[in-house]
């Protein structure tokens, strides 16, 4: 036993729900990502331009000829003193510290780093990087972690043959722990809007879904008692109009499929019960009083006609049955129609002659691929009823003309028009213009759709053109099939 392990698709409120909620959430987390970088940025550049100026300020106190050294060191103090979250280490060329901020961290260490020397000697400006992410290190002060900005430089004086170092570090704690905040503070409201987002996307979803769960609701309650039911393309969305109208075309074609076999259900009984009801009323009579041999004999006689005209009617259906599951396929052989016409024509012959009706034929030998005992009965039925309604004293014409790469057979009659409603449903099954004509005189009456079965078959076309002059079945044939 196979087990069928295909796990069934998601529904389009699923799908709907999950694809927008997604786009939600990564521009939820693009917004909060950008909003943070452009803090931090303003953050880093805020810091940058305020140490750069203190970094100035001091060394133009440094550079100054006109005071001593310890005088600087004071004039330096008095500054800093002004700065909070600043502090400094002063350094002159020897490494002797000169200036040390006394509550700040220790930044021996890092002015000793092989970095910071290396930059210190191209005279650059630089933010040294530590143990943390970005232009930050961690200084420990006491039990608390402390996370500083640094910017270091070389300042030449006059007087001196080597220049002093100047280290300046910047708490930056306050900005960090704003940022983090923030962070938390997007993170919590980004996190509550998807989830409002979510039920307010399923709340639209199943809102927009409403069209189409009555859309779905009408066709529920379509059966076949009232295939007449049509839905309104107006009243659905655009979306859903093009479902709507290939609904209503499948729907009239269920109904049109309904109607005829109810149709053929209803004629087949009745030309079944005609021959049945004929042999049961002749088998009473019959047998109602004795017969002589002549009178039973006539009797069979008629008997095996009507069982000939079932068996028949039986043949047909069944030749229709197969044409209409697909299954009949004629034998591809390259026929004459000229040829296969002169052979019905022989077989008509007599009967033509009786009703005194003559046959013409008009046109050129001509070669299509086709199977020829198909064609014959196509020609055989439609030179039927041809013969049936023509006038005595007038003719039946068969024409065959080439049109390109097809061939078209035309069988014209003259005699009375066949009315314009009528024309459309000639070729249904058991359909007679004229109900009331004897049905025993008149054949099984599917002799039409067997025509249009085989002419299908053979991948062909057939039409009926009638007016006051003759009535005209024309048959298109490709003159090869195509695979």
């Amino acid at each position: 036993m196979r087990i069928n392990c295909r796990h069934r698709p998601f529904s389009l409120a699923a799908r709907l729900t999950f694809f927008i909620s997604l786009s939600t959430t990564i521009a939820f987390v693009a917004f909060t990502w950008i909003m943070l970088h452009s803090v931090k940025q303003h953050f880093a550049e805020q810091d940058i331009r305020d140490m750069q100026q203190i970094s100035m300020t001091l060394e133009n106190i440094l550079k100054n000829p006109d005071e001593s050294e310890r005088q600087k060191i004071e004039r330096l103090s008095n500054v800093l003193n002004s700065f909070q979250n600043i502090s400094v280490l002063l350094s002159n060329g020897n490494n002797q510290i000169l200036y040390r901020s006394p509550e700040g961290p220790d930044l021996l260490p890092v002015s000793c780093s092989s970095d910071f020397s290396r930059n210190l000697d191209s005279g650059d400006v630089f933010l040294w990087s530590g143990e943390q992410q970005g232009n930050t290190c961690r200084a420990e002060s006491g039990k608390q972690h402390t996370t500083y900005r640094l910017i270091a430089s070389s300042v030449q004086v006059p007087e001196n043959t080597k220049p002093y170092t100047l280290l300046i570090a910047l708490s930056i704690d306050f900005h960090l722990h704003y940022i983090d905040e923030l962070k938390s503070n997007l993170v919590m409201i980004a996190s509550v809007i998807s989830l409002m987002i979510i039920f307010i996307v399923l709340f639209a979803v199943h809102k927009g879904h409403q069209p189409l769960r009555n859309v779905s609701l009408k066709i529920k309650n379509i059966t076949s008692e009232n295939l007449n039911v049509r839905l309104e393309p107006e009243q659905v969305p655009i979306e859903l109009e093009q479902l709507v109208i290939s609904f209503n075309h499948m729907i009239e074609r269920i109904e049109d499929v309904f109607t005829r076999q109810a149709n053929f259900s209803a004629d087949i009984a009745h030309e079944i019960r005609t021959p049945i009801t004929n042999l049961v009323t002749q088998t009473e009579i019959v047998l109602s009083q004795r017969r002589t041999d002549k009178e039973l004999e006539e009797v069979l006689y008629s008997n095996l006609e009507e069982y000939n005209r079932m068996a028949k009617m039986v043949s047909d259906m069944l030749f229709l049955a197969q044409a209409d599951n697909n299954q009949l396929i004629p034998e591809r052989r390259m026929i004459d129609l000229k040829s296969e016409t002169m052979k019905v024509f022989e077989f008509f012959e007599a009967w033509a002659e009786d009703q005194e009706v003559s046959l013409t034929f008009e046109g050129n030998p001509v070669l299509i691929e086709g199977d020829p005992l198909m064609l014959r009965r196509v020609i055989n039925n439609l030179l039927s009823n041809a013969i049936r309604y023509t006038p005595r004293g007038m003719a039946v014409t068969v024409r065959v003309s080439e049109r390109g790469e097809w061939v078209d057979i035309t069988v014209e009659n003259p005699g009375s028009p066949i009315p314009e409603a009528h024309l459309s449903r000639l070729f249904d099954r058991f359909y007679r213009v004229d109900p009331s004509r004897q049905r025993k005189s008149e054949g099984s009456g599917i002799g039409l759709a067997i025509v249009k079965s085989i002419v299908a078959a053979h991948q062909g076309k057939i039409s009926v053109v009638s007016d006051t002059v003759s009535t005209r079945f024309t048959l298109s044939f490709p003159r090869l099939f195509t695979s």
